[in-house]
């Protein structure tokens, strides 16, 4: 009964002032609405894990190189794993691919998809819900060839048509059946619309040789393994197969759970990054209803001294205090899961076309909801324990005595403001330094020099089936028989064929140039090559600064040529002219056959990768013919409209080869934000949780100078009516924000260091502790800091000494 008295006080209470419950609520609207949102997002992506049985038991196995970096494993390493294991229940081999998908009646449509064992989905635990899964007789050379779809795909494809069961598809140009239909949701492991069996794979790929690696790994534990004992276990194996086979001898078996190395690396960084961010924001939140709540006390011990002489005990009086600020909290919770909801939907919006996991989905469970609770009783307690402990320790007989004015209560209350405006001020400083390194670095990415005109510019892609190209031959064939058909369309300017678009990487090749061989034991240096059509340069609207361009007879046997860029011309060639001279790429391991190259041209700088690093890397670019890749990247440069030209660039393809669909269709500009949209959507995030912090800390300092002027009215009027001067009163109220500006910063600019070494991997082109970034934030934090404090102090200043002696 005393405890719902208590609650109804507390609601009258908070409904008189409302006021101060407005501004108390909106404080900590943000901050829990920031946290909810965020942390629904570390829940998808760290938290809630695969959508199985067991996930923590799902294994990721790949091969570790002398270089420390995780590769693909080989076929017959496979098989060894498989026959060898008694940790793994099941193991599993997969290929991603991109699946050209064609049939009678219907265009052909490029679709994602996977060749997997048959084990992969008894070991998920996934059935069809239509038809059947692989059987092992699938799985096995000779076998009809045979394909599951998705949900998706068949409804999409094919309307839901339960008859689809049985009929047969062109995949990559191979006649298959269809044999089954997945649940709904179900795309694993790589977002994949259909599922051909491994060893349906061309020989090319599926390749016999212990140097080719190729497939991912995965694998169930055993009930009762451990991971520790699985990844001895598989050491143990790698050794023996190295003491047996000189192409494993440097590569060591790694065990590590698949969420592990999806969701590892810099998205778990990240993600915790912003969840400490939201942390912050709320912390600042909670000072300020905290030092909201200390100024309140001073209104209210009066009633407190009352409630404690009439035999209120100190407990009771701190049960109702906390009782207020739960429902404080409660009505924020409220407020702050309408702003999660939406800051959610916004940044599903945001990431609907990067590449997530079809697993990771943003939406609010139990668990966020169990936190979200958490996070309301735990505010509650936080910003509320301190003014309760405070207020409570009233001396009733002082305060009720005529003309009582709490002085020691006063003096804790400032020290108490005091300490809670530096720790905002500290929290504000690593807020506002993370979200100004994630902002450079968009910045730096969105004015990274490309070198090149990416205006009415048009990029779409096509993939060469293995099972009908195994061979250069035809592959160069197709490709110049479309390049023939686009330069009759009269609305393309110019266009060519490249296997990397700018910031989209490149191979990467070692390098040897000749008359200077590597010494024994060297490293040789890496480059990154591209192969691309004669009219490449024409078609970015680049003019090469030395030699010329390539033609159509360069690339074939005898008539080697390169064009390479002037980084990798001054960094191998500083005082000589690169024209004419040979240099030999190899792939690790080298490929037989390799020929010297003849340097034909030097062009502008284009930068293809290495976006961390100030300069461009250097870069070699292959005419196509000289190593034809099966898949390219179209460059069409239009005179009008870029969107304009795309159904006739699909007819020019369809005459050369009718089974070959055209995908991923955008504008320059399109591909190149895909390149930035981590930064843009993560740095708005930080910036925005950065702002709120520096607004809260602002009007938080603001309240505290205000309230302190208020308390001090009596004093400033004693020192105005004594020949104070204006000036000295605004300086003695600047004074105390100024010494918590220097007590806060120093220990904010420490923080921030720590911030930038934790998003060093994400950061493009600056520093940990970038002094211009730190110069900026510390500005900005004083600038407001001053305004906040200018205008109470401004107001002291200009107080009547009659009316301030007179102030109660």
């Amino acid at each position: 009964m005393m405890l719902w008295q208590d609650v109804r006080f507390a609601a009258r209470l908070l409904v008189k002032d409302r006021w101060f419950t407005l501004a108390a609520a909106t404080a900590l609207a943000l901050g829990i609405g920031a946290n909810a949102a965020v942390f629904t997002f570390v829940n998808a992506v760290l938290l809630r894990g695969l959508p199985f049985d067991n996930p923590d038991k799902i294994i990721s196995l790949g091969v570790i190189n002398a270089r420390g970096q995780r590769n693909a494993v080989s076929y017959p390493e496979f098989g060894d794993w498989r026959e060898q294991t008694q940790t793994m229940a099941q193991l599993a081999a997969m290929v991603g691919a991109n699946i050209n998908v064609s049939e009678e009646g219907k265009s052909p449509e490029q679709y994602r998809g996977s060749y997997i064992s048959s084990t992969l989905f008894p070991m998920i635990g996934e059935r069809p819900v239509l038809g059947r899964a692989f059987t092992d007789a699938d799985d096995k050379k000779g076998a009809e060839p045979v394909a599951i779809l998705t949900n998706g795909m068949w409804k999409k494809r094919y309307g839901g048509d339960p008859t689809v069961v049985g009929r047969t598809i062109k995949a990559n140009s191979k006649v298959v059946t269809i044999v089954g239909v997945m649940a709904p949701d179900m795309q694993f492991p790589n977002n994949d619309d259909l599922w051909i069996p491994l060893e349906q794979l061309p020989v090319a790929t599926l390749d016999p040789r212990r140097e080719i690696r190729n497939l991912g790994v995965m694998g169930r534990l055993k009930p009762g393994v451990t991971l520790a004992q699985a990844q001895g276990e598989f050491a143990a194996i790698g050794q023996r197969l190295a003491d047996l086979y000189p192409a494993n001898k440097d590569f060591r078996p790694q065990v590590q759970r698949f969420d592990e190395l999806v969701n590892g690396g810099p998205i778990r960084i990240i993600f915790l990054s912003l969840m400490g961010a939201v942390a912050f924001v709320l912390l600042i939140a909670c000072a300020d209803v905290a030092n909201l709540l200390l100024a309140r006390a001073s209104h209210r011990s009066r009633e407190i001294a009352i409630r404690s002489a009439i035999g209120a005990s100190r407990w009771r009086v701190i049960r109702q205090l906390l009782i207020e600020s739960l429902l404080l909290a409660l009505i924020s919770g409220v407020a702050g899961f309408v702003l999660a909801v939406a800051g959610v939907r916004w940044f599903d919006r945001a990431t609907q076309d990067v590449g997530k996991p079809y697993w990771m989905t943003f939406d609010m469970d139990a668990t966020v909801f169990a936190f979200m609770a958490a996070v309301c009783l735990g505010t509650a307690i936080l910003f509320g324990l301190a003014p309760a402990l405070h207020i409570s320790k009233t001396d009733a007989n002082e305060i009720l005595k005529e003309g009582g004015r709490g002085g020691t209560a006063g003096v804790r209350a400032r020290r108490w403001t005091g300490a809670l405006i530096v720790t905002e001020l500290v929290l504000t400083v690593v807020l506002l330094a993370g979200a100004g390194f994630m902002m450079k670095s968009f910045l730096t990415l969105y004015q990274l020099e490309l070198g090149l005109d990416t205006s009415h510019m048009l990029t779409m892609q096509m993939v060469l089936p293995l099972t009908k190209y195994p061979q250069p031959g035809p592959r160069t064939a197709v490709f110049e028989q479309f390049e023939e058909r686009l330069r009759g369309i009269n609305t393309i300017q110019s266009s060519t064929l490249t296997t990397n678009v700018p910031l989209l990487g490149g191979f990467v090749r070692s390098l040897e140039v000749e008359g200077h061989p590597p010494a024994a034991g060297e490293t040789k240096p890496v480059v990154t090559m591209l192969t691309i059509g004669d009219t490449y340069f024409d078609t970015l609207n680049l003019r090469l600064t030395r030699g010329r361009a390539l033609n159509s007879g360069d690339g074939l046997p005898g008539h080697e040529a390169a064009v390479v860029n002037q980084r990798f011309a001054s960094m191998y060639f500083p005082t000589d002219d690169p024209i004419g001279r040979r240099v030999l790429l190899t792939t690790d391991p080298p490929t037989p056959g390799a020929a010297w190259t003849t340097i034909v041209g030097v062009a502008p700088n284009i930068r293809q990768r290495d976006i961390r690093d100030p300069k461009p890397d250097p870069v070699v670019y292959l005419p196509y013919r000289a190593d034809p890749q099966r898949q390219a990247t179209l460059l069409v440069r239009t005179f009008a409209d870029p969107a304009k030209v795309t159904a006739s660039v699909r007819d020019a393809l369809r005459v050369v080869e009718p089974d070959l669909p055209l995908f991923r269709i955008e504008t320059m500009e399109q591909t190149l934000a895909r390149q930035r949209w981590q930064y843009q959507v993560f740095g708005s995030m930080f910036g925005v949780f950065a702002a709120i912090a520096l607004i809260l800390s602002s009007v938080g300092l603001y309240a505290v100078t205000a309230y302190s002027v208020t308390q001090r009215t009596q004093e400033i009027g004693i020192r105005m009516a004594l020949g104070a001067r204006p000036r000295g009163v605004l300086w003695l109220v600047l004074r105390r924000a100024l010494i918590q500006l220097a007590i806060g910063l120093p220990i904010g600019i420490a923080g921030a260091f720590g911030v930038g070494k934790i998003l060093q991997s994400l950061l493009v082109q600056t520093a940990a502790g970038d002094p211009v970034t730190l110069v900026l934030v510390v500005a900005l934090l004083v600038a407001v800091a001053i305004l906040a404090c200018l205008w109470p102090a401004r107001r002291a200043a200009r107080l009547d000494p009659m009316l301030a002696l007179r102030y109660e």
